[in-house]
Formats: structure tokens, sequence, C-alpha cells
């Protein structure tokens, strides 16, 4: 029972330390709800606003020309996070849950 117990910990704190390293700490990254989206020819342009996330309207909003497909994970209203890649590129995330993502949405029974 004791090693059981010894290995379930040690398990635990390799996961912790796992998980500590894997966050970001990227000053230029930033939380906010899509606002407005349109396409300017094959690119998708977004106009994000940054309110982390919260149902307010005050906040600065940013236009942001994303170069991508259409992407169904990406409507008016969701939570996105919006930083750069390792070649600077912007990137746009969906961090809200997104209802695109379940069947019943998609059926319309609700």
């Amino acid at each position: 029972m004791k090693k059981v117990t010894l290995v379930l910990s040690g398990l635990l704190s390799l996961s912790l330390t796992a998980c500590s390293t894997n966050q970001q700490t990227d000053n230029s990254s930033y939380n906010g709800e899509i606002v407005f989206s349109q396409f300017e020819g094959q690119n998708l342009k977004l106009t994000v606003r940054n309110n982390n996330c919260k149902q307010q309207q005050e906040g600065s909003a940013e236009n942001i020309v994303v170069s991508q497909a259409y992407d169904s994970d990406l409507p008016v209203g969701a939570c996105v996070k919006v930083s750069k890649d390792e070649n600077g590129n912007t990137v746009v995330d969906n961090i809200s849950r997104s209802p695109s993502r379940s069947w019943l949405s998609r059926t319309a029974i609700h």
C-alpha cells in the first residue's frame, strides 16, 4: 500500500510540474471577444474587442486581418485568445465553449 501511495504521489508531482512548465508567459497575447467578422478576398477579417471576454462595451477594439480559410470556430461573440506565433503571425484561437461542436446545435433541437 505504501508503494502504491508513493507511486501515485510521484505521478501527481510529475504531472503538476509538466502543467506548470507548459504555461505561456507571452505578454503580447490577450483575451477578447469577436464583435465583427467578414471576408476580404481569401482572408477572414476579424474585429476583436480587448475586454478579457467580459460582456461589457468598454475596451479597445482592434482590427485583425487573419489570413486563413473560413473557420466555424470563430463566430461573432466568441471569446478568443489573440497571440503571435514564432514567425510573428497573428493567431486567433477560440477559448470559449463552441456550440458548433455540439451535435444538438447542428440539428436545431434544443
